[in-house]
């Protein structure tokens, strides 16, 4: 029965709840949809599939079994990269849509009053957790498809959690984030969504908008009471008039493309139907974060990365909203480069794009692919705006020297020139889907490679080369406690299931003498496994 409490409380901190409030993060656009589902199983039956009735672990109703069955079946057919398979993810979708009907019906039996002694009650109390954990998970996996019943849901149930919760403050976000329609549906065999985390990051920046826009008019009242002869009591909102947020239009009208049909526009199949809804609209900018707790933040992480952090920190002194010079951060394999990037990122408040360049032989699909192939697309920039539906993005272009040499596709490094110029071309990029000009000028690109040797001139002239230090020895606990949180991401575990390297495991590490962290990650990686293997020798 211990088991079974500790259990079902690890199970409490991966709940749909969890990812609405933002006490766990939410599956992000490079995550596959069914994560949440992973998780729930993962910390709820770590070890073994719920393949019998096992009344220790699930209690002795057939019904709430049946569920996590069902479960697991659908997270085994999408397990690790099965999500991409259209026809696997395809049917893994449907079942959960049934999973999601099935477990709603039960809670509402389970919400009828019945005559029941009091250990009956708290039978299905606990029933009726593990229902709604099941129901939450398959809605925020439904949500993260884009599929409407689950983004229906999410929404609902963040509305009730604002209603009726302990905390329902931490659920406004979600609410006013999932407010809105869905907006594209995701395909399978293609990069996630980040449905949950978009709209908890539209809901952040919405809120924040509204409480400066507040702000005068709270101002207004005061100085009309004080001309009433009424007192007021201090209050922490600042008296002087906020500006407006920043906003910029990115795509501007699409009337010059046929009109979609409501198939095509259900679907958005095609490229008016896809943009239609950001064409003439003003979206958001990034406000620009304090750039001392910018550069201090991010030193805690990176601490042998000091100068170059100081760096990007000097884009954002008396910047009007959050944005970087394009840079090249030259350096070794195993040094970091890429993870900072999108850490860089994500501290300055910009939604992040990952571009992987090595191999690439088709540069020019960067920037879209014309309409008139059935296979036209937007350019990565693009496509990041529509998905963040803000103006200010940031692209990580990773590895950018290894891409292909040949002009016959369009090199990357050539194509990207034009991006690159914020103040000039970057304003007015012709995209070839749209066959109208985009302002593109508010993304930021963060280029990494190991060497110059490949880079053209013209590259380095707009990106200029930032060299990337190597970690050192003395790094050593700060890489290592990084490198066992991706671990734990990795494998959906919390601190609980995985937690913080001891003194002894940390002197077996001491033979790392910095440089890449590669090597660094292997051996933490046995020392976790020789943690499992101690564990299963140890008597029940």
């Amino acid at each position: 029965m211990t088991n079974d409490r500790t259990s079902r409380a690890a199970a409490a901190a991966v709940t749909l709840d969890a990812c609405l409030s933002g006490v766990l993060p939410a599956p992000s656009r490079h995550d596959s949809p069914f994560r949440l589902l992973h998780l729930l199983l993962a910390v709820r039956c770590p070890r073994d599939q719920p393949r019998r009735r096992d009344v220790v672990r699930f209690g002795d109703d057939d019904r709430v079994l049946a569920l996590w069955q069902s479960a697991y079946a659908i997270a085994e057919a999408v397990r690790d990269e099965g999500w991409t398979d259209s026809y696997r993810a395809h049917t893994a979708r449907v079942r959960l849509v049934c999973l999601l009907e099935t477990s709603e019906r039960l809670l509402q039996e389970l919400d009828e009053p019945l005559d029941l002694d009091a250990s009956e009650v708290e039978d299905v109390l606990v029933i009726r957790e593990e229902v709604d954990q099941l129901a939450g998970a398959a809605a925020g996996c439904l949500a993260e498809c884009g599929d409407q019943v689950g983004h229906d849901y999410c929404r609902e149930r963040a509305a009730w959690q604002c209603e009726h919760g302990q905390e329902g403050h931490r659920f406004a976000s979600a609410l006013v984030g999932l407010s809105g329609g869905v907006r594209c549906t995701w395909r399978p065999g293609s990069p996630g969504l980040g449905t949950l985390a978009a709209a908890l990051q539209i809901g952040d920046a919405t809120l924040h908008d509204a409480v400066r826009a507040a702000a005068p008019e709270a101002h207004a009242k005061a100085t009309d009471d004080d001309r009433a002869g009424l007192h007021r009591l201090p209050s922490s909102v600042d008296p002087e008039p906020k500006p407006a947020p920043l906003t910029l239009v990115v795509c501007p009208r699409l009337d010059h493309l046929p009109k979609p049909g409501t198939y095509a526009r259900d679907r958005g199949e095609s490229p008016r139907a896809l943009c239609d809804s950001v064409a003439e609209v003003a979206l958001p900018l990034s406000p620009t974060p304090d750039p001392k707790a910018f550069a201090d933040g991010l030193r805690a992480a990176y601490p042998w990365a000091s100068e170059v952090i100081e760096t990007y920190a000097t884009d954002l002194a008396g910047a009007p909203f959050a944005a970087f010079r394009p840079r090249v951060l030259v350096g070794g394999a195993g040094g970091g480069k890429t993870t900072f990037a999108l850490a860089l990122l994500r501290a300055a408040g910009l939604p992040e794009t990952l571009y992987s360049a090595a191999g690439q032989m088709d540069g020019g699909s960067f920037a879209g692919t014309s309409r008139q192939w059935g296979t036209w697309r937007l350019s990565v920039s693009a496509q990041a705006i529509l998905r963040a539906q803000r103006a200010s993005v940031g692209i990580v272009v990773d590895e950018i020297e290894k891409a292909g040499p040949s002009r016959r596709w369009g090199r990357l490094d050539e194509t990207l020139l034009p991006f690159l110029e914020r103040g000039t071309t970057a304003r007015a990029i012709h995209d070839p889907a749209l066959e109208a000009p985009l302002n593109l000028s508010a993304v930021s690109y963060v280029l990494t490679a190991n060497d110059t040797s490949g880079l053209s001139g013209p590259l380095l002239d707009r990106a200029p080369a930032v060299q990337w230090p190597m970690p050192r020895a003395q790094d050593l606990p700060v890489v290592a406690a990084a490198i066992l949180d991706g671990i734990r991401r990795e494998q959906g575990l919390d601190e609980r299931w995985l937690p913080a390297l001891d003194g002894d495991e940390m002197d077996v590490l001491s033979a790392w003498k910095g440089g890449s962290m590669r090597p660094l990650r292997r051996m933490i990686e046995v020392v976790v496994a020789a943690r499992d293997g101690f564990a299963r020798r140890q008597p029940n």
